[in-house]
């Protein structure tokens, strides 16, 4: 269980959505956008539980049952969309969850009980690089049925732009039931990449624009899950507000983070044959295993170039330690001239082509290469 308060930590953006609630005004459909680890998704959940609690307020009782329920994402009135593997889906057979392998289905069940008690935890199977359209056929069908339960019906998109994939026959699905909104049912969009979004989705959604979470947020969150004091200032500083990564980075020793950085940015200095094959041999293997992995490994290196930029700006920077230092003054005699922006960008593109079913033994290459040219 971690400790976390969302309304606290995005306290503006609570504060607006709770005046929907008291005075009546819940919109049909929110975009939840902003960086990765800004609270977006437990924000989304905090919303649906207030506004079903706020229905029962009669009953305190059953109130703060159904509250707890829609916390845990075991809510009747909760209806939860993420991407999801193909499946083998037969003709005339919609029901996406039947259309699961057991391993599938079983890993989407364990991905949904960690989520109900991390809400920064994301929710992530293999090979699952869209929303499929028969998650919003079934949807549709749902959402139109009468339905006896006391309430508001709420609709969670976890990932959204990744409707748009393909032919973006599930974001025009979902354009339907955005341009006939159905009664008393509200639909929460969650994503970190809004342009990648339908300009018509976009039109029909109100924009609540996330910012990343203060440096203080995240190192008190990590102090209240028994993170010491000293790990947690630095874990707070290299996170950059995102705390998926805080979390992540803090699941790991601070030697351990080091000893990565410096395996990752070696042949990058290095620059020859041999340590370019090792690292894209190493990082094919990672990402066909887990991708999140690799994204957090090329996310360290982000970290080690941004660290070196600092130093050379005479800036001080929580990275900027005994164990890594030698190597960052080495990198900046070695390459003064060095494009630390556009290594960046590279990083980041790296980071992205993941999500688009690309050749990635070609892209770790073209990356190096591409970096070898920035250094010049």
């Amino acid at each position: 269980m971690i400790n976390f308060d969302i309304k606290k930590s995005q306290s503006g953006i609570w504060r607006l959505l709770e005046k929907t609630i008291e005075n009546n005004k819940i919109g049909s459909a929110y975009l939840f956008s902003g960086p990765s680890g800004a609270g977006k998704e437990a924000m989304a959940i905090e919303y649906g539980a207030a506004v079903n609690r706020e229905h029962l307020n009669a009953d305190k009782i059953i109130a703060e049952t159904s509250y707890t329920r829609f916390k845990s994402l075991q809510h009747e009135l909760l209806k939860l969309i993420v991407p999801l593997p193909a499946g083998k889906i037969q003709k005339n057979n919609i029901n996406i969850l039947e259309s699961l392998n057991n391993t599938d289905l079983e890993l989407l069940k364990d991905n949904i009980e960690q989520k109900s008690t991390n809400p920064f935890h994301k929710i992530s199977l293999p090979n699952a690089t869209r929303i499929r359209i028969n998650s919003i056929r079934e949807l549709r069908k749902s959402l139109y049925l009468k339905s006896d339960d006391i309430g508001r019906k709420i609709v969670l998109i976890f990932d959204a732009h990744l409707l748009n994939v393909g032919q973006a026959e599930s974001a025009n699905a979902l354009l339907k039931i955005l341009e006939e909104p159905p009664l008393n049912t509200t639909l929460i969009l969650v994503t970190n990449n809004k342009n990648q979004l339908l300009p018509t989705i976009l039109s029909r959604c109100q924009h609540i624009d996330f910012p990343p979470l203060s440096k203080e947020t995240i190192k008190d969150t990590l102090l209240e899950n028994n993170i010491d004091d000293k790990a947690a200032d630095l874990i707070a500083g290299i996170s950059q507000g995102d705390m998926h990564r805080a979390l992540e980075i803090s699941s790991d020793s601070i030697e351990n983070l080091i000893k990565i950085m410096q395996e990752l940015a070696m042949p990058i200095i290095k620059g020859d044959g041999k340590n370019w094959r090792k690292f894209v041999n190493d990082n094919s293997q990672v990402i066909r295993k887990d991708v999140s992995i690799f994204q957090y490994n090329i996310f360290l290196l982000q970290l080690w170039f941004r660290s070196i930029n600092r130093l050379r700006l005479g800036l001080n920077d929580e990275l900027h330690r005994p164990e890594l230092l030698n190597l960052m003054q080495q990198f900046n005699q070695k390459y003064p001239n060095a494009d630390l922006h556009k290594i960046d960008i590279l990083l980041e593109d790296a980071i992205e082509a993941t999500g688009r079913n690309l050749y990635m033994s070609l892209i770790l290459t073209n990356l190096l290469i591409n970096i070898q040219r920035c250094l010049k």
